[in-house]
Parts: structure tokens; C-alpha cells; sequence
């Protein structure tokens, strides 16, 4: 059987499309969550076998000029 990983990222990760490649070589199903487009997280994690979250690369110093945003859902 199939195993299921869904991968959020936000913002424009550079190597997330190697990471993907390598994800659906080893026989993953992948789906992709653009959360920088508005794109809806899981309402539930029932039928998920993975979880990969990406983000922007960010240092401490970051934080004033790009602050961390939280998604939830309601």
C-alpha cells in the first residue's frame, strides 16, 4: 500500500523539488500544501502517514524584519 506524505511549505524553498523527487522515488504519494497561496492545511491527519514542514531559511535575526506566521485552522 501506498504511504501518504503531505508537505507544507511557505514561502519559496530552494531544494524542496529535490526533496519531493527523492520522497516520490522511495514510492511516497505526495501532496503539497502552498500555504504563501492561501492553500487550506489538513482538517485531520486520519489518513496522512507523514508530515514535512517547510519554511523560508530564518535566523534569529530575522524575526523583527520577518516575523513567523502562524496558520490555524478553525
Amino acid at each position: 500500500m501506498e504511504k501518504k506524505l503531505v508537505v507544507i511549505r511557505q514561502g519559496s524553498q530552494n531544494g524542496s523539488d529535490i526533496i519531493n523527487d527523492i520522497i516520490k522515488t522511495d514510492g511516497w504519494k505526495l501532496e503539497t500544501i502552498e500555504l504563501s497561496k492561501g492553500e487550506p492545511l489538513p482538517t485531520n491527519l486520519e489518513n496522512i502517514d507523514g508530515l514535512l514542514i517547510l519554511s523560508d531559511a530564518m535566523n534569529v535575526f530575522d524575526q523583527s524584519s520577518s516575523p513567523l506566521t502562524v496558520y490555524l485552522n478553525s
